[in-house]
């Protein structure tokens, strides 16, 4: 009697430990997002895809789901989260928007001005910008201020389709300041087109802002649930450690 109820307790304990394995793994799910080529953070040719896709995968697979990217244009990989394509896209800076969810921080970088050594901008406020010439991408968000003036018109902008062609557009002379984050033209850097124009410039020794980066999230219910997740699990380990850690990294090995 002892032996078979010993038998009966094996038994319904591999059971139990089997419906509880079948049980994690249909829970489990793949997040599809969207994000660009902007190395260091995102990037195809990048170990782990970047930055922010290495920490956004780590923080779900803390919560026991997996991430996959599709890298577009900037412009199309918002556009597809707003037509319900995809439920949300990534690196984003925080802003104000009734259309997207942000998630906690991925991390915090720097934005600042480059421009010419030999022509440095002169601001005290952001508006002493106006009389200069200013680079902007297509479809970024830079910070509230210039995004006001360039839309109000006080501000004279001309858009690039991504950081490189800002930087080309610079380095001839075609506008006199570029906004762009510091750590991606610190990466840049080593682009052979940018290398050969890169001793011409310099970043503006005032920084413009200091950003933090988020996913965005279409916002509905689908949108919440991965909000949720994504926030748990961004909140079990180190953010801005493991991307300051990975930028010393590159710095390193380049």
């Amino acid at each position: 009697m002892i032996a078979n109820l010993s038998v009966r307790l094996k038994i319904l304990c591999l059971s139990t430990l089997f419906i509880l394995v079948i049980s994690c793994h249909t829970m489990s799910e793949t997040l599809e997002l969207s994000t660009l080529e902007w190395p260091p953070f995102t990037g195809t040719a990048l170990i782990d895809a970047g930055i922010t896709s290495k920490i956004v995968a780590q923080a779900l697979r803390y919560e026991g789901h997996e991430l996959n990217t599709t890298v577009l244009p900037w412009n199309r990989a918002v556009r597809m989260v707003k037509i319900g394509q995809i439920i949300g896209y990534f690196p984003e800076y925080l802003t104000t928007s009734n259309d997207f969810l942000f998630s906690k921080s991925l991390g915090m970088s720097s934005i600042g001005l480059l421009e010419h050594k030999t022509k440095p901008i002169i601001w005290n406020t952001v508006s002493d910008l106006n009389q200069y010439a200013l680079g902007v991408v297509d479809g970024y968000v830079n910070t509230a201020e210039i995004d006001e003036m360039i839309l109000n018109g006080s501000q004279t902008s001309e858009t690039a389709k991504d950081d490189k062609q800002n930087i080309l557009k610079l380095a001839v002379g075609r506008i006199d300041t570029i906004v762009i984050d510091v750590n991606v033209y610190e990466f840049l850097k080593s682009d052979p087109q940018i290398a050969k124009v890169a001793p011409l410039l310099q970043i503006n020794q005032k920084i413009l802002a200091h950003k933090s980066l988020h996913v965005a999230l279409i916002n509905d219910q689908q949108g919440l649930k991965w909000l949720e997740i994504i926030n748990r699990g961004l909140l079990k380990f180190d953010v801005q450690a493991a991307m300051d850690a990975s930028l010393q990294e590159i710095r390193q090995n380049k």
